[in-house]
């Protein structure tokens, strides 16, 4: 039986406070937040790890059952357990990161898009408090997009979202217009593999609200017009809040369907 007594303390500075496989699993999670993990990675497996650290095997294995609910790992039968990534682990992300279901159950909800707006803007301070950010000299871009579903042939040029994008460029500093222009694949994959940000953690705030006449003229529906609007902060995987998201949705054909 494995003997606590026998931890050595400055290989793995174990804190009395907190359960053990907490602690195991904040280092798990220290080795992706730093880099030496990258996503998509292969972890060793258990009773490695469990030597690595000076823990039991059982110990381990409930800190990785933990990040797999969590979400941040990932295991597949018969090949080991990862660091979940966007490409590999696609379905899991979209279910968790879109809510939005199309009616008819036969059909998908996936909407093309048209970015109307790219620009660099100074932060202000409702932006500020709703990123947690206290440096008021970050710089944030600032990026509007309209999204067609074409779920319904008479509304192929029908907006169905319009969405409004706030994020830190002290995270996205690579990111310019053209890049952004040429992105094909969802937006938290493109986040991740073009930008290093993985978005891990969301805050969505919903209500019901009337399109402005603008949208309703755009969406092609009479004025006023009911919608829902969601406001997202998105946090990293270190925890940061590095996108601020506003969607105003149609839900004529479509609903919200969240998973808790």
């Amino acid at each position: 039986m494995f003997d606590i007594g026998h931890l050595d303390e400055n290989r793995f500075p174990f804190q009395a406070k907190q359960p053990l496989f907490v602690q195991v699993k904040q280092q798990l999670l220290s080795k992706i937040q730093s880099g030496e993990w990258t996503f998509g990675h292969m972890l060793p497996n258990e009773l490695a790890l469990a030597a690595e650290f000076g823990v039991s095997q059982g110990t381990v294995r409930r800190a990785i059952r933990d990040l797999v609910s969590d979400g941040v790992l990932t295991r597949r039968r018969g090949q080991g357990t990862f660091v979940s990534s966007y490409s590999a682990n696609f379905d899991m992300f979209y279910k968790r990161f879109v809510p939005i279901m199309a009616d008819d159950p036969d059909k998908r909800w996936k909407t093309s898009t048209k970015m109307t707006l790219f620009e660099e803007i100074p932060i202000n301070r409702d932006i500020a408090r709703l990123m947690k950010i206290e440096d008021l000299s970050e710089t944030i871009i600032h990026i509007k997009r309209l999204h067609y579903a074409h779920l319904d042939e008479s509304r192929l040029n029908k907006v169905d979202v319009f969405g409004e994008l706030f994020l830190r460029k002290r995270f996205f500093g690579r990111l310019t217009e053209a890049l952004f222009h040429g992105q094909k694949t969802s937006l938290y994959a493109f986040y991740q593999s073009a930008l290093g940000v993985t978005i891990m953690h969301s805050r969505d705030i919903i209500k019901a609200v009337f399109l402005t006449p603008e949208q309703a003229r755009l969406a092609g529906v009479a004025h006023p017009h009911p919608a829902l609007a969601m406001q997202r902060q998105a946090y990293d995987i270190n925890k940061n809040i590095v996108e601020l998201r506003y969607q105003v949705c149609l839900t004529d054909s479509c609903h919200l369907e969240c998973w808790n």
